[in-house]
C-alpha cells in the first residue's frame, strides 16, 4: 500500500504540469503599424478576462528574431492546460465578442497557423 500510495506522489506532478504555448508568425497589413496590434492586445486581455478565458497573450517583436523582417513578430498565447487551451480557442471562433476581436486583429496583422508546444516539466 506505501508502494502505491509513493507511486501516485510521483506520477501526480506529471499530470498537473501541461502547460500550452502557441506561436503564429504575422505579417502587418499595409498601413498597419505593430501599435495597431497592441492596441488589440490591449483590448483583448480584459476581454478574455471578462469572460474567464484562461490564456495569456504578448508580441515578440522583429529584434527577437533576426530572420524577420521589420514588419513581422510572433504573438505568443498561452493557456496552463490542455483544457483551457481547447476552451479559449473555442471561445475564441465562436463567442460574438470574441469574433469582433479577432476581426480587430486581422485587419492588423495577417497570421499563420501556429505552432503548438505543450511542456513536459
Amino acid at each position: 500500500m506505501k508502494s502505491l500510495f509513493a507511486l501516485l506522489l510521483l506520477c501526480a506532478p506529471l499530470q498537473a504540469s501541461a502547460e500550452v504555448m502557441h506561436y503564429s508568425k504575422c505579417t502587418l497589413e499595409a498601413g498597419k503599424t505593430i501599435a495597431n496590434v497592441q492596441a488589440w492586445v490591449d483590448a483583448w486581455r480584459p476581454l478574455a478576462k471578462k469572460h474567464g478565458v484562461e490564456y495569456s497573450v504578448r508580441l515578440m517583436l522583429p529584434h527577437a528574431d533576426s530572420q524577420l523582417a521589420a514588419n513581422q513578430f510572433y504573438i505568443e498565447g498561452g493557456s496552463p492546460t490542455l483544457q483551457s487551451y481547447a476552451a479559449a480557442w473555442q471561445w475564441w471562433y465562436t463567442h460574438a465578442d470574441a469574433l469582433a476581436s479577432n476581426a480587430q486583429l486581422t485587419a492588423a496583422a495577417s497570421c499563420d497557423s501556429g505552432a503548438v508546444y505543450r511542456s513536459t516539466d
